[in-house]
């Protein structure tokens, strides 16, 4: 809490103009610009498939994709995310070095050995608390619906274990074992609002990462077996809707859930339909994907 109180301060006294930033943090700043341009808009920079712990906690269907050589297909907009995302976290990193927020190490490469493979990853930053015990943090940018329904209010540690397609908890879990330190959990940054939230991993949770651990070496053997071939693990969904008190089906079926933000879906579905939402009586319905659109309108 600490660390969000010094934060909020900090932002608070820069925009009275009571603050200056050094040298230093404007240079680091500068070449986390330039790394993220080099990152997103060098394909050679990503190299070829491997495993990262960064991605292994994701859906293992589109890590398989992935090693099969299939390119994901993502909208151009998803370049800006990207690099929104990038300079999101690059500002708070700015801010935390000039608000006396006390860091040890950031962007740190480290390796694990697990299941008899090394993987590698680059953990974002290590802290120090107000107690002396250094933990490892993660960066995060989330849109507003996930600031709010994930990490904060509704949120927390136990919602993203319960929903975590993206793989943070593991993510996380294997950076700390990297390193030998606690996993603290996630500084979180709400793009549209400009919130800044600490989401503490709780103590007892640190008893978890034995699970995501073994998890973590049941993936790398499922994924190093070379007879693994892409699968789809995901069903359609039936759309209903209430009429006086019934359930009654469209006949429509909408993508899972998993599959909706998936940069593999036309691969998995490829007869896939964007459509607004039939059952949906707002004025301006919201955009889904159906894998099957017989119905357009009630």
């Amino acid at each position: 809490m600490l660390t969000l109180l010094k934060i909020q301060d900090y932002m608070s006294k820069a925009l009275r103009g009571e603050v200056s930033v050094s040298p230093e943090t404007i240079e680091t700043f500068k070449k986390d610009c330039s790394d993220s341009i080099i990152k997103q808009l060098s394909p050679d920079s990503r190299g070829g498939y491997r495993v990262r712990m960064s991605g292994l906690g994701r859906p293992l269907c589109q890590q398989v994709l992935d090693k099969q050589g299939i390119k994901e297909d993502m909208e151009y907009n998803t370049l800006f995310r990207f690099m929104f995302g990038d300079l999101t976290e690059s500002i708070l990193m700015a801010i935390m070095q000039e608000a006396g927020v006390e860091i040890v190490d950031y962007q740190r490469q480290v390796e694990l050995e697990i299941a008899g493979k090394k993987i590698k990853g680059t953990l974002d930053v290590i802290l120090r608390d107000e107690t002396g015990q250094d933990k490892v943090w993660d960066i995060k940018s989330a849109s507003d619906w996930a600031f709010n329904y994930k990490f904060t209010g509704m949120g927390g540690y136990d919602k993203l274990k319960e929903d975590d397609p993206f793989g943070y908890l593991m993510q996380g879990f294997l950076y700390s074992e990297a390193v030998g330190l606690p996993f603290g959990g996630w500084i979180v940054v709400n793009k549209s609002s400009g919130m800044v939230a600490v989401v503490d991993v709780p103590d007892w949770s640190q008893e978890d990462k034995a699970d995501y651990l073994k998890d973590a070496a049941e993936r790398i053997k499922f994924l190093d077996n070379p007879d693994v071939k892409p699968f789809k693990p995901y069903k359609p969904i039936p759309e209903t809707y209430k009429n006086k008190g019934e359930l009654v089906s469209t006949g429509n079926k909408l993508l899972p859930r998993e599959c909706n933000l998936c940069g593999y879906r036309h691969h998995c579905w490829p007869n896939a339909i964007l459509h607004s939402r039939v059952t949906s009586r707002a004025k301006s319905p919201p955009q889904v994907w159906y894998s099957t659109l017989k119905k357009k309108e009630l």
